[in-house]
């Protein structure tokens, strides 16, 4: 959060792609697959899809493809498999 409770402006330089496709246009290698939960109570998903993009970079990914998401109750689970271009 902002310094006054607005939200956080962040670089989009940082994020890195998350598809729900395994179709790119370039060589990939797979990494593993990575997974993250969250118990964040929002109707928006999108900070979901920012912790997965963030774990796969610490794991030198430049993407994650096939991502899903499942909402079970307050609990956000969300899953894909790390890519490095080739």
């Amino acid at each position: 959060m902002g310094i006054f409770g607005g939200k956080k402006e962040t670089s989009n330089e940082s994020r890195i792609l998350v598809i729900t496709s395994d179709h790119l246009n370039r060589d990939y290698e797979p990494l593993g697959t990575v997974i993250v939960t969250s118990a964040k109570v929002t109707n928006d998903f999108n900070f979901i899809v920012d912790l997965i993009g963030e774990k796969a970079k610490e794991q030198g990914a430049d993407a994650v493809i096939c991502f899903r998401y499942n909402l079970n109750g307050a609990l956000y689970t969300g899953y894909g498999t790390a890519v490095k271009f080739k």
